[in-house]
């Protein structure tokens, strides 16, 4: 009684309630429930995962410039910009640098004093020690020296001979040097600035009287705070920066550091997007499985009476529930993942990753929930038009044929998902375009391959023979299994190679005997006994590299625009071709030194003179080609060079590198300064202390706690990296888990028929093993060729790698790919194999 008072609106509800519960009751929604939800969980926690991580890089990296943004100048910064940065809720710090003398117990020294607020550092720590003694230990603070005192690397204290304790006169103030001055967060790393380093409290400064009108002086901002909030004052702050101001974070400058932190970034979102290609692909072949399934119930449905709109709203409502229960089923695992995956990050990295935004779990339902519908849209269709009498005639509605236009929708939902994830065209197009030419070349071949199957001619009662016979009945099916298999391996192949060489690449730019220490100031008399000094102490160098102070002047009789100052209201001259800015560190070499490359014209040749080598970047900007004369100004003195080749220069490498070489008729009558990079064992370290002390003129650059900085990046991005190619693998290897289970059902008929025919056992389970080690093998070939035309195309154009080719992928991916497939493909339907075949057809029916 109350069905007959149930509406035609209530009524279809209720009937795709029923169907999805039944049908998730039974099992029988596993394989397209599986697929969306990992399509959930592999956005959610490669997302997750990555921005965390992301987050954690970038925290970790602004250490190196003590805060997460600064702004500086050469005039003092407005306190408007300080004030207006507390309604942002953002933290501030001053700094002041300039260099100027110190005096102490008759000594003086040229020093680099930085002046800070009583907040610096805003990010990272300071290392300081209490005295010089061997007994003492470093340790970090959090906050610079307090007025009146002073803090003293120990170049300083070795120059001017004074202890912990002693006065120092700095211009007209006396300071109390109070610690010995270890590590600074942002230290600069430029070998030929000074390396005299001091910090006081900026307090102190105007008591010093050192800073007058006319004196070199750099003024810095530093800010630190939510990246929102970061961004949001940065577009208030935009509009009233002058000309001579500058903001920046620590990707913006070209330095090895930003360099590393931007390929991780890149690598991380590799990993992101290839995780969307393989979980795309996992629903697109459940969701035609999962309509396939679907066709004898419809017919049953039509044959009772149903119309084509009620079951239409019957099986939509029923994909929808199917859609909403995945992706609950993937966030929820995702979520768990996602925990597990940061805990075990964060005791590697032995830091806490900071919180994920809500960006991962939007991305993640849009993904499920737009593949769900933009892949089963044509199968839906198709399964809107299945006629009645296919509960007569089962085959009827089996030979309906991919439409291309389902198939173009598919594609730009793939690429519309990995751009909304990246926000990045060229490396969305780079993946997408080098995946599709894999979809479309290896259908074609894989159907000419199975259609010719008949024609090997084996034993017809062979297992190749069986193998062979099945990989040619389902010509269409196995094409698609062999493009799903092929577009999987292919993308682990690709994340897997191009993590070895970003990592191998880092660290053969800092091996264990990489430089750690700079001399500059060197001089010509002082050369050989200072040598003689390191090679007794078995401290090995790079060589002495000579050094002028010079500037660019001209470009084939052009000038070049030069500095001009806005504090005395001069005006820069429109009509000048723009310049360097600054004087440059100019060498003369006989030899293309070895972390070099030319990359046009050729090195001087012997007996020719006034000849240069420029750098490529610097070449670029001004404009210069092979054959130009370039016009050098050196005090009063000046000549011209003809450019004769370019130079692409390693600047990561720890080794002393100079925009522009000449030859070296052109310099070596001008009086000239050395320089060489040193690699100190920790146990020499203290010797240098004698050399300090004998050659006091002399300057040491110690950049130990850089490269090791440096080394604990790339180590945290290196364990990050490794989780994420193992999350992604997981993945690739659950599509492949899909693709064999939506053609279990079939393959269970196939061994009916087999057994009732007189098959042995042994005959199928080698049969279905061969048929899958086929599979992988043409597989496995074709994504090594196609993963290594895209990772040379990504490594030139995103990753500023040499690109290369790797021809040992080419034999190890179709081994992996042989013995992945076979060995997956035979576990999952082993279950199958092993039971009887009344249990088969229970299965079946």
């Amino acid at each position: 009684m109350q069905d007959k008072n149930i509406t035609p609106q209530a009524l279809w509800v209720k009937l795709a309630f029923r169907l999805f519960f039944r049908e998730l009751k039974r099992g029988e929604l596993t394989i397209i429930t599986a697929a969306i939800a990992l399509a959930v969980l592999t956005v959610l926690t490669l997302s997750s995962v990555t921005d965390r991580i992301g987050q954690s890089i970038e925290q970790k990296s602004n250490t190196f410039i003590a805060a997460d943004r600064k702004l500086g100048s050469a005039h003092p910064l407005p306190d408007e910009y300080k004030t207006k940065s507390k309604e942002y809720l953002l933290k501030t710090a001053d700094q002041i640098f300039f260099d100027t003398m110190l005096f102490a117990n008759d000594n003086l020294q040229l020093s680099s004093v930085k002046a800070v607020s009583k907040e610096y550092p805003l990010r990272g720590e300071l290392i300081i020690k209490d005295d010089l003694t061997e007994q003492a230990n470093d340790y970090a603070v959090k906050t610079g020296p307090t007025p009146g005192n002073i803090w003293l690397s120990e170049s300083v204290l070795y120059a001017l001979d004074i202890k912990i304790g002693d006065k120092v006169e700095l211009g007209a103030m006396n300071l109390i040097a109070q610690k010995v001055l270890v590590e600074e967060p942002d230290a600069p790393f430029n070998i030929f600035s000074a390396s005299r380093r001091v910090l006081i409290n900026i307090e102190d400064v105007p008591a010093t009287q050192v800073i007058q009108p006319g004196s070199r002086v750099y003024y810095a901002m530093l800010f630190a705070g939510d990246e929102d909030n970061i961004v949001s004052y940065y577009k208030w702050l935009k509009p009233k920066l002058s000309e001579n101001q500058s903001w920046w974070g620590v990707k913006d400058k070209q330095s090895w550091l930003s360099g590393s932190v931007n390929r991780a970034e890149k690598f991380l979102l590799l990993a992101g997007l290839l995780g969307i290609m393989l979980a795309a692909v996992a629903i697109a072949v459940s969701a035609k499985r999962y309509c396939e399934n679907q066709y004898d119930p419809v017919a049953m449905m039509k044959t009772l009476g149903g119309s084509r709109s009620n079951v239409r709203k019957i099986f939509v409502l029923h994909l929808s529930l199917v859609t909403i229960f995945a992706i609950a089923i993937g966030l929820l695992f995702g979520f768990a993942l996602q925990l597990i995956a940061v805990d075990y990050l964060s005791q590697s990295m032995d830091q806490a990753l900071p919180e994920a935004s809500i960006r991962p779990w939007f991305i993640a339902i849009a993904t499920g929930a737009t593949c769900a519908l933009m892949f089963s849209l044509k199968p839906l269709l198709d399964l809107f038009d299945i006629p009645p009498l296919r509960v007569l005639r089962r085959s009827l509605g089996d030979s309906i044929a991919v439409s291309k236009l389902h198939l173009l929708l598919s594609a730009l939902t793939i690429f519309s998902l990995m751009l909304l994830f990246s926000g990045q065209w060229m490396i969305s197009s780079i993946l997408f375009l080098s995946s599709a030419a894999l979809v479309g070349i290896l259908y074609g071949i894989s159907r000419l391959l199975f259609k010719a199957g008949r024609g090997i001619g084996l034993s017809p009662g062979s297992s190749w023979s069986l193998a062979i016979a099945s990989l040619q009945k389902r010509a269409s099916a196995n094409s698609v299994q062999l493009v799903s298999f092929a577009l999987a391996i292919k993308l682990l192949l690709f994340l897997l190679v191009l993590k070895n060489d970003i990592i191998n690449d880092w660290q053969s730019q800092l091996p264990v005997d990489a430089p750690n220490a700079f001399l500059v100031n060197v001089t010509h008399e002082q050369l050989d006994p200072i040598e003689n000094m390191l090679s007794a102490k078995g401290i090995s160098t790079t060589g002495f590299y000579p050094t002028v102070r010079g500037r660019l002047n001209a470009v084939n009789d052009e000038l070049l625009a030069r500095d001009y100052s806005e504090q005395d209201n001069e005006k820069k001259d429109e009509e000048a071709k723009s310049g360097i800015g600054r004087e440059l560190n100019l060498t003369w070499l006989t030899e293309v030194p070895s972390q070099n490359e030319i990359t046009q014209g050729k090195w001087f040749d012997t007996g020719v003179t006034g000849e240069a080598s420029v750098e490529e970047g610097l070449a670029e900007r001004l404009e210069l080609k092979i054959g130009d004369s370039i016009e050098i100004l050196i005090g009063s003195e000046r000549f011209n060079a003809k450019v004769t080749s370019f130079r692409k220069v390693n600047w990561s490498s720890l080794k002393p590198n100079f925009f522009i070489i000449l030859s070296p008729d052109l310099l070596s009558s001008f009086p000239a300064t050395y320089i060489s990079a040193l690699h100190v064992p920790k146990e020499s370290k203290k010797s240098l202390n004698v050399l300090l002390k004998t050659y006091p003129t002399i300057t040491m650059i110690d950049v130990d706690s850089f490269i090791k900085q440096i080394r604990s990046t790339i180590s945290q991005v290196s364990i990050a990296i490794g989780f994420v190619l193992v999350i992604v693998m997981f993945c690739g290897g659950l599509v492949l888990i899909s693709q064999v289970q939506a053609s279990l059902q079939e393959r269970m008929q196939e061994v009916v028929i087999l057994r009732t025919l007189g098959a042995k056992g042994r005959l199928i389970k080698l049969a279905t093993l061969y048929e899958f080690f086929l599979l992988g093998l043409i597989a496995g070939l074709v994504a090594a060729i196609f993963s290594d035309i895209a990772l040379l195309l990504v490594q030139q154009h995103m990753f500023e790698l040499a690109g290369k080719l790797h021809p040992m992928i080419w034999l190890v991916g179709p081994l992996i790919g042989a013995g992945f497939v076979s060995s997956l493909g035979y576990f999952m339907i082993a279950k199958t194999l092993k039971k009887n075949t009344s249990d088969l057809l229970r299965v079946l029916s």
